[in-house]
């Protein structure tokens, strides 16, 4: 059976389906929307622990959305960044994360300025160190507690960055996930602080998953890839378990550890799917407007939900409340993502890729001196130099092929 497996060429790929996965979108929305009903459930802006009881049985896997956030990720980054340079690659993370970010911690902290916070009102070296998205790097604390996991994304792009500036190809891909594991064992076993920082441990799994069903999905099924997916899933598992669980403290050891199993499973086989092809039917243009607004909705949903419930459950109760904090969150994920994010998202990626070749026609000044400083008799004209041993052509840069565009970034 393996020997009939068909063999994978690092110089070509066929791509299938769609020219974008729109269930991607969907996929990402309804992990933000896990995330937001999660965090509006158990939040103490109600007052109590308990202001759902039944409905909390479901919503409290909704922290589950995080984890589908990074198997996304892990596809979609690598999906971005393939046959793009390292600036290039960069340019586009930036641009795509910085304006709705900027514009949360401006918002945030103008908010605390105000008194309007949560549980910490922020200092101003704190503000600071959050515009820069790298507060987590030194040790800042975040001002919204949905920002760790950016410092976890920013992580994996650098890894992938590196990865880019030698050149993706199928087989670097399979070396570097195959490092990434081994060491994840490694600085598990020796404690090694730096290493667990570069290696993000808790969303490793997932990143390594989605880029082998990026792999799996691009160049069709073999054996390494789907290796490389079941070691994300058994990490992944094992991460999960390993912390004892809010599923296992509500419903016990057995029952617990079984929903939490059954998720992230579900999380995985959904993205299975994905990668080969059985969604591709779906591919309606309103799913990428869903996408568009799971990046704001994520980064506003906590303080807009936490201050509107505390000021209108007393009055309107908490079933009238909830979805009033729902509808508002997304709503300020729309403006966010119509005055923010659509007219400032490709001016700054213009603005970095033209900074990318800002050297481009520059004449070293060596080169333009041609009359020396201290005379002014001319320098002498150089012979030519045969094309055979002609200076080489600046570095050119690639972008990916027009026949393959990045899906559901």
């Amino acid at each position: 059976m393996l020997a009939a497996a068909p063999r994978i060429s690092d110089a070509q790929a066929i791509p299938s389906g769609p020219s974008r996965l729109r269930v991607l979108d969907l996929l990402r929305f309804c992990a933000a929307l896990g995330v937001v009903l999660f965090h509006f459930g158990e939040t103490r802006a109600w007052g109590t622990p308990n202001a759902f009881p039944a409905l909390s049985a479901v919503t409290m896997f909704g922290v589950y959305g995080v984890r589908l956030f990074f198997l996304i990720s892990g596809f979609v980054i690598l999906m971005s960044a393939w046959g793009r340079t390292p600036g290039h690659f960069a340019a586009s993370r930036i641009a795509r994360l910085f304006p709705a970010y900027w514009a949360s911690v401006l918002a945030l902290g103008g908010l605390a300025v105000g008194g309007l916070i949560t549980d910490h009102r922020p200092s101003l070296t704190e503000l600071l160190a959050n515009i820069t998205m790298l507060q987590h790097g030194f040790g800042v604390r975040d001002l919204e507690i949905v920002y760790w996991t950016l410092w976890q994304e920013l992580v994996f792009y650098a890894l992938i960055a590196c990865l880019a500036a030698v050149g993706i190809t199928y087989r670097r891909c399979l070396a570097f996930m195959g490092a990434w594991v081994l060491l994840l064992a490694i600085a598990d076993r020796v404690n090694a602080d730096l290493l667990q920082a570069v290696l993000v441990p808790f969303s490793a799994p997932y990143f390594i998953a989605g880029m082998a069903l990026y792999l799996v999905h691009r160049f069709g099924g073999s054996l390494f890839p789907w290796l490389f997916v079941g070691v994300g899933w058994t990490l992944g598992l094992y991460t999960a378990l390993d912390g004892e669980p809010t599923a296992v403290r509500k419903y016990g050891q057995a029952l617990g550890s079984a929903l939490v199993v059954g998720v992230i499973s579900l999380i995985f086989l959904v993205m299975i799917l994905v990668a080969l092809g059985a969604f591709d039917r779906i591919d309606w243009r309103w799913l990428t407007f869903l996408g568009a607004l799971t990046y704001p909705l994520y980064l506003f949903h906590h303080h807009v939900g936490f201050l509107l419930i505390q000021w209108l459950h007393p009055a309107l109760g908490n079933r009238l409340t909830l979805p009033l904090a729902v509808a508002a969150a997304l709503l300020v994920a729309y403006a966010v993502h119509r005055l923010v994010e659509r007219p400032l998202q490709p001016r700054m990626r213009a603005a970095l890729d033209r900074s990318l070749t800002a050297d481009a026609g520059r004449v070293p000044l060596t080169e333009t001196a041609a009359v020396s400083p201290v005379s002014s008799i001319p320098a002498p004209v150089p012979t030519a130099v045969p094309a055979a041993v002609s200076s080489p052509a600046p570095y050119a840069e690639t972008t990916p092929g027009a026949s393959y565009l990045p899906r559901g970034g």
